[in-house]
C-alpha cells in the first residue's frame, strides 16, 4: 500500500513539475511573471534603478536577507560599472553592517560600500541626508536582452522621495544601483 501512495505522489509531482515548465516557455521567460520590467531613468549614460521601483521582500526576522529585484534591458552588450547609491547622514561612515550583494545577470559582487563619490548636485537629497555612491565591481553582458538585478542588504527597505519624512535613525539606506557602460 505504501509503494502504491508513493508511485502516486511521484506522478502528481511529475505532472505539475512538467506543466509549470510548459507555461514558462523555457529560457528567461519565467522571470518576467515574478520581476516586473521596470522604466530606468538615464543619467550621465548610466541606467539608474530606483528602489522606490524595485519589487522588494522585506524579511523581518533576518533584514539581511531584504532584496530588491529589478530587470535591467541590455541595448548594447559590454561590460557596465556597478555602483550603488546611498542615502546616508554621515558620508564618512555608512554604516553597513555587511556586504552588500548585487547580482546582475550571470554576475555576483559583494563588497562592503565605503562611498567612493560623495554627490553634491543631485538636486532629490536634501540636508540632512547626502548622497554617497559606492563602486561595487563591474558585469559583462555578452548580448542584448532582458537580465534580473538583484540587491541583498539589511539597507534595503522602501522609502519616501520626501527625505524629510525618514526617521534619522535609519542613518543609511540604499537608493540606487548605477550600471555605467564603459568605454573600452
Amino acid at each position: 500500500m505504501k509503494g502504491l501512495i508513493r508511485i502516486i505522489g511521484f506522478f502528481a509531482l511529475a505532472a505539475v513539475l512538467s506543466l509549470s515548465s510548459c507555461k514558462n516557455g523555457g529560457d528567461n521567460a519565467g522571470i518576467d511573471e515574478q520581476v516586473k520590467v521596470r522604466e530606468a531613468s538615464v543619467k550621465d549614460g548610466g541606467i539608474v534603478l530606483h528602489i522606490a521601483e524595485a519589487d522588494m521582500l522585506q524579511v523581518d526576522e533576518r533584514p539581511q536577507y531584504n532584496t530588491a529585484e529589478w530587470l535591467f534591458k541590455v541595448d548594447k552588450p559590454g561590460r557596465y560599472d556597478v555602483w550603488l547609491s546611498t542615502l546616508t547622514l554621515d558620508t564618512m561612515q555608512l554604516h553597513y553592517n555587511a556586504n552588500v550583494v548585487i547580482t546582475a545577470g550571470e554576475t555576483r559582487l559583494a563588497k562592503l560600500p565605503l562611498g567612493d563619490e560623495i554627490v553634491t548636485e543631485d538636486k532629490s537629497v536634501s540636508a540632512p541626508w547626502y548622497r554617497a555612491d559606492s563602486h561595487m565591481g563591474s558585469v559583462f553582458f555578452s548580448k542584448a536582452g532582458e537580465y534580473p538585478v538583484q540587491v541583498i542588504s539589511d539597507r534595503v527597505e522602501r522609502h519616501t522621495s520626501d527625505l524629510s519624512q525618514i526617521g534619522k535613525d535609519e542613518h543609511t539606506l540604499i537608493n540606487s544601483v548605477i550600471l555605467k557602460p564603459k568605454v573600452n
